[in-house]
C-alpha cells in the first residue's frame, strides 16, 4: 500500500481560524466526547492556551497539533492529534518535540490524559506518574431519571444556574474554588453561559451554594449527547436532586438525548456512585503527569469531575 506523502507543510506556534475550526471538527469526528463543546469553543480564546500546529503550505489547512493550557503549576496537554491519513509518518513526533521544547522552560509539571493503549508509551517517556483514571458511563434520560428516583430529594433549595442572581453566581464561583482548590472563573463564567449548557445548585438556609451540577453538549449537535459535569455534592441524594433537575434541559433538544457521566478514581463518585449507576462503557482515560502534583480537589465531594483540559479539577 502506498503511504500518503506528507504535503509541503510548516509547524507554527499559533492557530488560525481555519486551523481551529478544522481541529474542532476532527475532535468531534474522533468521538473525543470527554472534552465537551465548551472546551472546544474556549480553547482558542483563553489566555492560558498554547499550541503547535502543522499546516499545509498551499492553503494553510490542518495536518496536526498539540494544544495545552498553562496555569497554576501545570502545563496540561488536552489534545495531541495528527490527521488520520498522516499517522506514522513522523509528523506527530515533530509536533510533540516542539511542544515540549516550549513547555520545559516554564518548569511546569506536564499533565495529559491517554487511552490505556497509549498510556504505557506516554508513561515510559515524559509523564510516568499515574494520578487517576476516568471511567465512562452512558445513560438515556429515562435511565438517568429512574436512577435519580431511587433517592429521597434533598430538602435544600434548588435553583437552575440560568436563574441565579449576580450574588449567587459569585457564590457559585466561591464554592467551586472551595471544592477544587483552584480559581477557575475564567472557565466557569463562559461555561455557564455557553450554548446547550445549564447548571443547577442547592442553596442552604443562608442562601449559600452547597452543591452544584453542570450539563453541556459534547460531540456533534445531532448526537444529542450531554456530559454531566461537574457534580460536587455531599450525598447521592444531592447528586440525584441536581441531576434530575437537568434532565428536562437535555430532553428539550431531543427525547432520545443521552447523558455521559465520568467517574474519577479515588473520589466519592467511585465509592458511592459507580456501582449503583451502572451503564459503564468499558472506556477508561488515564491521567498522567511528569511528577506528582498537589491534588487540591476535595475527593469526598466530587461525584463527577469537570474533566476539563482547559482547567483541571481531578
Amino acid at each position: 500500500s502506498l503511504t500518503m506523502l506528507i504535503p509541503s507543510y510548516s509547524i507554527i506556534d499559533e492557530g488560525s481560524d481555519l486551523l481551529w475550526s478544522q481541529f474542532k471538527e476532527l475532535v468531534r469526528e474522533m468521538k473525543w466526547t470527554s472534552d465537551d463543546n465548551t472546551v472546544l469553543n474556549l480553547t482558542p480564546v483563553l489566555s492560558t492556551t498554547r499550541c503547535v500546529f502543522a499546516r499545509t503550505d498551499d492553503d494553510g489547512s490542518f495536518l496536526g497539533c498539540v494544544v495545552w493550557n498553562e496555569y497554576d503549576e501545570m502545563a496540561f496537554i488536552g489534545f495531541y492529534i495528527v490527521s488520520p491519513s498522516l499517522r506514522k509518518c513522523g509528523l506527530g513526533s515533530k509536533l510533540w518535540a516542539r511542544a515540549l521544547e516550549r513547555i520545559h522552560p516554564t518548569k511546569r509539571i506536564i499533565g495529559l490524559r491517554a487511552v490505556p493503549e497509549m498510556a504505557t508509551r506516554y508513561a515510559s517517556k515524559d509523564t510516568p506518574i499515574e494520578i487517576s483514571r476516568l471511567r465512562k458511563n452512558l445513560l438515556t434520560c429515562t435511565e438517568m431519571r429512574e436512577f435519580c428516583s431511587q433517592f429521597s430529594p434533598s430538602s435544600s433549595a434548588l435553583k437552575l444556574a440560568s436563574q441565579l442572581n449576580q450574588a449567587q453566581k459569585l457564590d457559585l464561583l466561591r464554592f467551586d474554588a472551595e471544592i477544587t482548590g483552584r480559581e477557575r472563573s475564567d472557565l466557569l463564567v463562559p461555561f455557564l453561559s455557553s450554548p446547550r449548557t445549564e447548571g443547577a445548585v442547592l442553596l442552604n438556609q443562608e442562601g449559600k451554594v452547597i452543591a452544584v451540577a453542570g450539563i453541556t453538549s459534547t460531540g456533534f449537535e445531532n448526537d444529542n449527547l450531554f456530559k454531566l459535569a461537574p457534580v460536587y455534592a455531599s450525598s447521592l441524594s444531592e447528586f440525584a436532586t441536581l441531576t434530575a433537575a437537568l434532565i428536562p434541559f437535555c430532553e428539550k433538544f431531543s427525547p432520545d438525548a443521552q447523558i455521559l457521566v465520568h467517574i474519577l478514581t479515588g473520589t466519592v463518585g467511585e465509592r458511592e456512585l459507580e456501582g449503583k449507576i451502572g451503564h459503564g462503557q468499558g472506556i477508561e482515560l488515564v491521567t498522567l503527569f511528569s511528577s506528582p502534583i498537589d491534588n487540591k480537589l476535595n475527593l469526598d465531594k466530587c461525584y463527577a469531575p469537570h474533566n476539563h483540559s482547559v482547567h483541571y479539577d481531578g
